[in-house]
């Protein structure tokens, strides 16, 4: 590769490419969801989850390698 040539992304390209993955795999309207983040919002808790989309990809994952159990650590507000 031409080191030259390689331009990292940016944090405003990672945004861009999750808003664009969101838009067609985060359903609008869960109500527990928004529920919950504006709970954490109010009661002045960071903002460190990861993001939606990223929770589908993890699912994937679980779902994908038949995994039996496993355990989420460090849910914080929810």
């Amino acid at each position: 590769m031409d080191d030259e040539r390689y331009i990292p992304a940016s944090l405003d390209d990672w945004k861009r490419s999750e808003a664009y993955q969101d838009s067609f795999l985060i359903e609008k309207g869960d109500h527990v969801l928004d529920a919950v983040v504006k709970n954490c919002v109010e009661h002045g808790l960071r903002d460190i989850a990861v993001a939606p989309s990223q929770g589908k990809f993890l699912n994937l994952l679980v779902k994908s390698l038949g995994v039996k159990r496993y355990l989420e650590v460090g849910t914080l507000g929810g």
